[in-house]
């Protein structure tokens, strides 16, 4: 008594040993893995722990990269802004004359982030931001002033 198998128990039977090799598989790999919980207020470094990380294990695609891209060009620009906000705020003026046209270049100068058309600083944009920040009065500003606005750790 059953000892014969039928051909629709063998194919059950291999379906069965498959799943059972793929719940072995992920076990072993579920093992290996590591979740850690990263905790902090913002501009922290949390995400940059993680994306250490990833530039260690298996660095960012071409796609991954553009994105970042695109983000550091941001964060320099909303840097510019605030500093050149601050300066009209407070009546401080450019050292250099012609580092006031520049200023008000910088404030209407906008990315265009939805459709990734500002992946790259036009080349007066990027001079205007250059030269600005040259301006004797900048690390004035940056040194007496920074606690009185916003700007990120990493635009000083």
């Amino acid at each position: 008594m059953g000892g014969c198998v039928s051909t629709a128990d063998r194919a059950g039977k291999a379906r069965s040993d498959e799943i059972d090799k793929q719940i072995e598989e992920d076990s072993k790999r579920l093992k290996q893995e590591c979740k850690i919980l990263l905790l902090g207020s913002g501009q922290s470094g949390k995400s940059m722990i993680f994306k250490q990380m990833k530039i260690i294990e298996t660095g960012f695609s071409e796609a991954e990269l553009a994105d970042f891209r695109l983000v550091v060009y941001k964060n320099v620009l909303d840097s510019a802004q605030q500093v050149v906000l601050y300066m009209r705020k407070t009546d401080i003026e450019c050292v250099e004359i012609s580092n006031k046209a520049l200023a008000e270049k910088i404030l209407d100068y906008r990315l265009d982030m939805e459709t990734k058309s500002g992946l790259y600083f036009s080349p007066e944009i990027t001079e205007a931001i250059h030269k600005l920040w040259k301006d004797p009065i900048i690390p004035k500003i940056m040194d007496e002033h920074s606690s009185d606005f916003y700007l990120m750790d990493s635009a000083g």
